[in-house]
């Protein structure tokens, strides 16, 4: 690999660090948001975080470009061989070990945030049900032997109550 190469992965690479940090962030933030029930703060972090991942695609796209340049694929395995042929490879692999790390971090934070948003959905959902009188799901009451049992009345909407 050329200096002028090395270079631009170790740019990139910082850059998708950079970038990455920012995206951690701004999961933090969409967690507030959804918890606080914000929708306009969420709004504007859903915005903040695609941008970041279009950035961050971007500098993908061009790390992809230079393993593949060197005949190298495009895996944490390939990248690890790639950084350990090279004379000053432990910078990079530092680099390239701290942005998988991140990206981790982001990977977690985005499942939780995912679990508040379904967990918040469902909750509307049940909401929903009630307030128009359906059954609200599986059985909600037992029989003198502790068994479950369908609720046998048909609801009555919450006007009628």
């Amino acid at each position: 690999m050329n200096a002028d190469t090395r270079h631009r992965l170790q740019r990139s690479l910082e850059t998708s660090i950079r970038l990455a940090h920012q995206l951690e962030e701004a999961l933090m933030q969409e967690t507030r948001a959804v918890e606080a029930r914000t929708p306009e703060a969420l709004q504007e972090v859903v915005a903040t975080k695609q941008g970041l991942l279009q950035e961050l695609e971007t500098e993908t796209r061009q790390q992809r470009e230079i393993a593949e340049a060197e005949d190298v694929a495009f895996t944490p395995e390939g990248m690890a061989r790639l950084l350990s042929r090279m004379d000053d490879g432990a910078v990079l692999n530092d680099h390239w070990q701290a942005l998988r790390q991140s990206i981790e971090r982001c990977n977690t934070l985005n499942q939780g945030n995912a679990r508040l948003i379904d967990r918040d959905r469902q909750r509307v959902e049940l909401s929903m049900q009630i307030l128009r009188g359906e059954e609200a799901g599986p059985a909600a009451t037992y029989d003198p032997y502790g068994r479950t049992r369908p609720n046998s009345r048909g609801g009555r909407r919450i006007t009628q109550a």
